[in-house]
């Protein structure tokens, strides 16, 4: 072998170690983005959790709403009757 074919397989040798290293990086930082994606997709499963909870709440206090309208519907008309 020349010292000629050496050098160039010495130069493809230096350019696919520096090709490998930035395939690294990359992969380093896809890595990154994905534990990134993992945490914003468990906090807006914790809104969601949240949301579910609130919507909850706001059904029952509805619920009680009609159910004491309800009540006065029926004994508002009682109450009248009884007074006349």
């Amino acid at each position: 072998m020349t010292k000629e074919l050496m050098e160039d397989l010495l130069q493809a040798i230096i350019g696919m170690a520096d090709e490998v290293k930035d395939l690294q990086t990359s992969g380093i930082h896809l890595d990154e983005l994905v534990a990134d994606i993992e945490v914003r997709m468990n906090d807006v499963g914790l809104d969601l959790n949240g949301l579910q909870q609130n919507i909850r709440k706001i059904d029952q206090n509805i619920n009680l709403v009609v159910e004491e309208l309800l009540k006065r519907r029926v004994t508002k008309p009682i109450i009248q009757r009884t007074a006349n």
